[in-house]
């Protein structure tokens, strides 16, 4: 189960610009209907790459001409991993998700969590609760 829960997150914050670990967010979902929508989104991740380092290369030609393709080169794969996230995010957006960057201290508390624990936690994050609205419902 943490692999999956990594995975998604790994999904979602694929971009370099994108702050920390991220979940699907959606009032009254689970983290349970959540990794089945990004495994659904997941497939769109590829195209959504291709098309944004695509892009890339045909506007670095229009804007710096033959210098284009040897200034996208170099960050070419952080170009993908941008257009694999934003295509995830479109499809879980269209999913009625939204991107719930999670806080450094959400990150360390569900790293020492485990098992149903971590689940019950991350089923709260996912629903739009937070690790201090966690904590005062004494769970």
């Amino acid at each position: 189960m943490r692999s999956t829960v990594l995975t998604g997150a790994t999904i979602l914050t694929g971009c370099a610009g994108t702050p920390g670990p991220s979940v699907p967010f959606q009032q009254g979902h689970s983290i349970a209907s959540a990794k089945a929508a990004v495994i659904s989104c997941s497939p769109r991740a590829k195209k959504g790459g291709n098309s944004a380092v695509a892009g890339a290369y045909v506007g670095g030609i229009l804007f710096a001409g033959i210098l284009g393709p040897i200034i996208v080169y170099p960050v070419q794969d952080d170009i993908r991993d941008s257009g694999e996230a934003s295509a995830v995010d479109k499809c879980l957006a269209d999913l009625g998700y939204e991107r719930r960057v999670l806080t450094a201290e959400e990150v360390r508390i569900l790293n020492q969590a485990h098992g149903e624990h971590r689940r019950i936690m991350l089923d709260h994050l996912v629903s739009g609760g937070s690790i201090e609205s966690y904590s005062e419902t004494g769970a």
